[in-house]
């Protein structure tokens, strides 16, 4: 198979110029962490702009500023396992598509699962795949800590345990931006420019407005916005059965569950991706 049979070619981008608010509500419409940038009026790409990327910088506002300009792209008549093997490489969910250094297309990880993997019959076990080293994440941390944690450690999403070590739910970053805002800040600079020549200056002083927008996570507990219904596989699931239950639920991980119920590891969707390569 090759990229231009399972990428997706309706893209959605952001252009520049633009503004922060306009790449964080168009991230919460499509329930996407990344977007493509082209330059205004055209499909020349510009860059990638991450969820990542926009609470690094809460206080920039200009899209420019944030665009990750340091991208991997891949071509329409490439393999389909190069486009696995280069997300594999650099961690990535999903490639620019460029024909002549126009975006064509974006491939994601979702792409290659759902319209691949789920339908090649592998009957591989999960076991093979899975990430035994789990990292997990109590509900009751607050959404600020989850991102920091979701950045250190590189997963976009974690399951969710109580007080008592139970997996009562999971939580990822599309979780987080939905319920986050843009928080509009201003603040007065009062500066006493002078001049002794003039003298209605004495009594006045020139006052500086600074509009800021930040990105404001709310006061919110993970067990707050988490997923309750979970979508669970066992040591067995043959790896093509993961991919379509993945497809089937709209899910990007899914938990490693014991025969008595507990948690064993994690199978994420961009694991599937080295029965390719």
């Amino acid at each position: 198979m090759q990229v231009k049979d399972v990428m997706t070619k309706e893209v959605k981008w952001v252009e520049v110029p633009g503004r922060r608010a306009d790449a964080l509500e168009l991230l919460r419409k499509i329930n996407a962490s990344a977007l493509p940038v082209v330059k205004q009026g055209t499909n020349e790409l510009v860059g990638m702009i991450t969820l990542k990327g926009l609470f690094e910088k809460p206080d920039e506002d200009q899209l420019a500023m944030l665009v990750d300009r340091n991208i991997i792209s891949v071509e329409p008549d490439s393999k389909l396992e190069e486009a696995a093997k280069k997300m594999l490489g650099s961690m990535v969910r999903r490639l620019p598509v460029l024909k002549n250094e126009k975006l064509v297309g974006i491939i994601t990880v979702r792409d290659i699962v759902h319209r691949a993997i789920a339908e090649m019959k592998i009957e591989k076990p999960a076991a093979d795949y899975m990430r035994p080293h789990v990292i997990a994440i109590w509900d009751g941390t607050t959404l600020k800590a989850a991102l920091e944690i979701m950045a250190l450690s590189n997963f976009r999403g974690l399951p969710v345990i109580n007080e008592n070590g139970d997996l009562v739910g999971i939580i990822d970053d599309s979780d987080i931006i939905r319920v986050s805002d843009v928080e509009v800040d201003s603040k007065m600079s009062q500066m006493t420019g002078r001049s002794e020549g003039d003298s209605w200056t004495w009594d006045s002083e020139a006052r500086i407005y600074i509009t800021k927008r930040k990105l404001k996570v709310p006061e919110k507990l993970v067990r707050d916005v988490m997923t309750k219904d979970l979508i669970t596989i066992t040591r067995k699931t043959p790896i093509s059965r993961v991919a379509q239950l993945m497809k089937q639920h709209k899910v990007d991980q899914t938990p490693v569950l014991s025969g008595d119920g507990k948690l064993i590891g994690l199978v994420r969707d961009i694991d599937l991706l080295r029965a390719l390569v």
